[in-house]
């Protein structure tokens, strides 16, 4: 009874599979994907993860349309239809379909292209069939109330602002109170313009969570907004703060379909209505074949049956056992074999980085030591002037966030003064 809570971004995707109800095992995985083809992540899904009983998606906030939509005090079913009917009137599309998110008791409203997210359904359906789709920041407020948050931005009751620093796509900005999100939108700028807009709308002082977690970018927030507290995502059920909206999105599977306020077409809604009222009444059937099979056994008859079918289970267990044997053991060549791949993409240049700092590094400098994990890098030497020196490997496309490590030391060399430097560095070759 394995669900799984997909999170479909730009650039990735994360899964959380979780196992049991009452204290479900939770495992994660996050994979590079294509939003247009998603068939290699969805098979690296299913190597990391395997299939599950239920599947639930959410959307992270780049592939949404989010606005604020006024529309006549309607049920949401026709709200819905409202905005599916004629999309271009009310979001930036022209002659695309989209499946809207729509909540009867306020105006905000979140939607997505039905074509990518029919894509999604079409290849994820090979894990197991898919009964939510729902909005990031929904899955992402479900996640946070099994945190019990308490004194959220702008105070007032329990709940959250979150920053979703997107880089290149922007700044996603999310306000939750009580369990519910009551603000959402994307910021195409930096953090300080998050930042302005949180002063817009009373979410300056109180708690901030920052998503993904950045030194750099939490100080650098920290002198716009002095008076918040800046925190990562908290950690929920052994789940860290990057996945709480795929295990958000796993939580809400289970229970009778309602597909207003989620991204479900009506087509995958019909699908799932169908197969819900299926599942149903197999389980209605089989609950009362069981109490009639309670009834009408007698005690020797239901001996013999034990008895011939663990014989038939025996034997079936002795037929599998080879092909049981060569199935792991071909799983466990391919999760092999994927990490050695991950490994060789992941593997540092040592020499290319060599080059490059042969070629920005001013004359009279030179280098007494290198080290780097991933793509982060740290060198230190003598330099006739250390300040100069940062400015220059700066100024190189490649290097990335130069800063000093401790302070400069001055020091003569014969008729020369040096300096010592300990700097750091992200290396980005260029592509």
């Amino acid at each position: 009874m394995a669900r799984l809570g997909v999170e479909l971004g730009p650039r990735a995707v994360r899964g959380v599979r979780l196992e049991g109800w009452f204290r479900p095992r939770a495992r994660a995985v996050e994979v590079e994907c294509d939003p247009d083809n998603p068939v290699e992540a969805v098979e690296a899904l299913r190597q990391h993860l395997g299939p599950a009983h239920r599947i639930a998606v959410a959307l992270d906030l780049p592939l949404l349309f989010i606005k604020q939509v006024k529309l006549p005090p309607l049920s949401e079913r026709e709200k819905r239809n409202i905005l599916r009917l004629e999309p271009e009137r009310f979001f930036p599309v022209r002659a695309e379909e989209l499946v809207p998110a729509v909540r009867g008791d306020d105006n905000l409203v979140f939607a997505a292209r039905e074509a990518l997210l029919a894509t999604w359904v079409a290849a994820l359906e090979q894990l197991g069939p898919v009964d939510v789709i729902e909005p990031g920041p929904v899955a992402l407020a479900r996640a946070l109330a099994h945190a019990q948050l308490r004194g959220g931005g702008g105070g007032g009751g329990g709940g959250a602002v979150v920053l979703f620093d997107e880089q290149g796509d922007g700044v996603g900005v999310v306000e939750i109170r009580e369990g519910r999100v009551t603000r959402a939108r994307r910021v195409f700028g930096a953090l300080d313009d998050a930042a302005a807009v949180l002063r817009e709308n009373g979410g300056a002082s109180g708690t901030i969570y920052l998503t993904p977690w950045n030194e750099d970018r939490v100080r650098m927030l920290g002198a716009v907004l002095p008076e918040a507290i800046v925190r990562p995502l908290p950690t929920v059920a052994d789940v860290v703060g990057p996945f709480l909206p795929a295990y958000g999105a796993a939580l809400a599977i289970g229970g009778k379909p309602s597909f207003a306020g989620t991204l479900v077409s009506p087509e995958l809604g019909a699908r799932i209505t169908t197969r819900w009222w299926r599942a149903l009444g197999l389980a209605v059937a089989t609950a009362v074949a069981a109490v009639v099979f309670a009834f009408a056994s007698a005690d020797a008859w239901r001996a013999r049956a034990t008895r011939g079918l663990e014989a038939s289970l025996q034997a079936l267990q002795q037929r599998a056992a080879p092909a049981l044997a060569l199935q792991n053991q071909l799983e466990a060549l391919a999760r092999e074999a994927q990490a050695i791949r991950q490994i060789e993409r992941q593997r540092p240049d040592p020499l290319g980085v060599l080059l490059a700092l042969s070629k920005q590094l001013p004359a009279g400098a030179y280098l007494r030591g290198m080290r780097w994990s991933g793509a982060e890098w740290q060198i230190d030497g003598y330099a006739p002037n250390a300040s100069r020196l940062v400015a220059q490997l700066g100024a190189a496309p490649e290097f990335k966030e130069v800063r000093f490590l401790s302070a400069t030391t001055r020091g003569a060399l014969g008729d020369r003064t040096y300096e010592s430097f300990a700097l750091a560095f992200r290396y980005i070759p260029a592509p």
